[in-house]
C-alpha cells in the first residue's frame, strides 16, 4: 500500500487512507509514496492490484515481460514446449524423442 505524499494524511486521523499498489506493480516495503510502489512485477510473475509480493505464473506457463497485471497474463507453453516450474520467463523445448501435444504442459511425453 502507498500514501500519495510523504507525511500527508487522507481520510480520518484515526484511520489514514492508503491506496493499493496498481495492477502490474508490487509493494514490498513501507513508506511508499506513489502507485508504482516497489516497482514493476518481475518476469515470470504477475501482480494484481494490491500485491505485496509478486505471484509466480503457474507450471506450464511463462511471462517474458515485466509488469504482468494478472494470472491471465501468463502465457501457456506452446505444443512442443513445457515448463515444470512456477515463476518462469521462458518455456523449454521438448528434448529429442519426446513431444507435448497440448498447450500449458509441465512435461513432455516420450514418443
Amino acid at each position: 500500500r502507498w500514501m500519495p505524499s510523504e507525511g500527508a494524511l487522507f481520510g480520518s486521523i484515526s484511520a489514514p487512507e492508503c491506496y493499493p499498489c496498481s495492477a502490474g506493480y508490487y509493494g514490498a516495503t513501507s513508506g511508499l509514496i506513489h502507485g508504482k510502489c516497489s516497482g514493476q512485477c518481475i518476469r515470470g510473475h504477475f501482480c494484481e492490484e494490491g500485491t505485496v509480493d509478486p505471484e509466480p505464473c503457474p507450471i506450464g506457463s511463462r511471462m517474458p515481460a515485466r509488469g504482468a497485471p494478472s494470472n491471465e497474463s501468463c502465457i501457456p507453453c506452446a505444443p512442443g514446449q513445457y515448463q515444470p516450474l512456477t515463476g518462469q520467463s521462458d518455456c523449454l523445448t521438448c528434448p529429442a524423442g519426446s513431444f507435448s501435444p497440448d498447450i500449458g504442459l509441465a512435461a513432455c511425453d516420450p514418443c
